[in-house]
């Protein structure tokens, strides 16, 4: 059996600015595998700061074969493990597979991962041109009833970047988080006094203040700032995780994101996520501004994680493409409520 792909392209309504440069637009493939009457889909948005090149993904996808469909969690794992080294292509792969088996078993994904929530709590992401731009993103959003507001950092000089958060601040009222993702875009001197700087934000977490690679400096910055210090592009490298969640005294993090579409799926990903759960870390999932069946796929997820932290996931993205439409994922006064339909839940 081989997959059936068809090109995908997703378009930003405004770019994304983020430490990396501005994000306008997102291409990839969407997957099918069909067996006996059965379809299961998947799909792949490579982005290269996270995952392997297109051309990469590409290769790996039509290259991919099956004799028969995989009857487990454990058969899905062993059917796609020759894709390792291509995280985005492994997570198109998995979700056809994952979807085809909840599909036979006639049960939502979730169901065959663990025991799902059905409402998770998302955080929408904003952008502005300026500060009074920004404020009136967040105050919408804190209309439509969204319980945290995330704002790309560090790609501005730090008074910039002070105006326009403590604007958003104003706007949301203190009830509303306020989360920071600065991308690895700044020094462990920078983070520190950016971090300290804006303590009269009362901002909820910072995703990645510092380079993936920097684990002492992220436990540094843990226990010298006064939010929460999330893992993001850390989570990327193999070598690192180990580490970050060693206790000394703490683990070096409160928080770890998960990417399923970055980290080769949702197994391994619900893998991740038990491992930093038995340290103390917590853990939600975000898209990498993939398209709507990603989105499904990373809510599933979602559903599953251990532990109940409380922390809202970045699952709002695909609104930010033009001319999507809403579908069963979109959220509703800033929740997702999870489709009992088996699979994935979304046409």
């Amino acid at each position: 059996m081989k997959l059936v792909m068809a090109p995908v392209r997703l378009e930003v309504t405004r770019p994304i600015q983020t430490a990396h440069g501005p994000m306008d637009v997102r291409t990839g493939w969407r997957v099918v595998l069909e067996a006996d009457g059965v379809t299961g889909r998947g799909e792949a948005m490579p982005m290269t700061s996270f995952t392997e090149p297109a051309p990469a993904t590409e290769r790996a996808l039509r290259a991919f074969e099956l004799e028969r469909m995989p009857d487990s969690l454990q058969e899905i794992a062993r059917a796609t493990e020759a894709l390792s080294n291509t995280p985005a292509a492994r997570f198109a792969v998995e979700c056809a597979l994952l979807e085809h088996l909840a599909r036979r078993k006639k049960v939502p994904v979730a169901a065959l991962l663990g025991t799902p929530r059905t409402q998770l709590k998302v955080n929408a992401l904003i952008e502005g041109d300026d500060a009074a731009a920004l404020a009136k993103a967040a105050e919408r959003a804190a209309a439509d009833g969204y319980p945290v507001v995330k704002v790309k950092v560090a790609a501005r000089p730090l008074s910039v970047e002070a105006q326009r958060l403590l604007a958003v601040r104003r706007a949301v009222g203190p009830k509303v988080g306020i989360r920071l993702d600065a991308n690895g875009g700044w020094t462990e001197a920078g983070a520190r006094s950016a971090l300290r700087g804006l303590e009269a934000l009362d901002a909820e977490l910072c995703e990645q203040p510092v380079t993936a690679d920097d684990v002492e400096g992220l436990r540094r910055i843990r226990h010298y700032v006064p939010c929460k210090i999330a893992a993001d592009e850390s989570m990327l490298l193999p070598e690192v995780l180990t580490r970050m969640l060693e206790k000394d005294p703490a683990a070096a993090v409160d928080v770890v994101v998960l990417k399923p579409t970055a980290l080769g799926g949702l197994i391994r990903s619900l893998q991740i996520a038990r491992t930093a759960h038995a340290a103390g870390v917590g853990a939600y999932a975000t898209t990498l501004m993939d398209g709507p069946l990603a989105r499904a796929a990373a809510a599933h997820l979602a559903s599953v994680l251990p532990g109940n932290d409380g922390f809202a996931h970045g699952l709002s993205t695909v609104e930010l493409f033009g001319g999507a439409e809403p579908d069963a994922f979109t959220p509703v006064n800033g929740v997702i409520h999870l489709p009992q339909t088996p699979g994935w839940g979304i046409g």
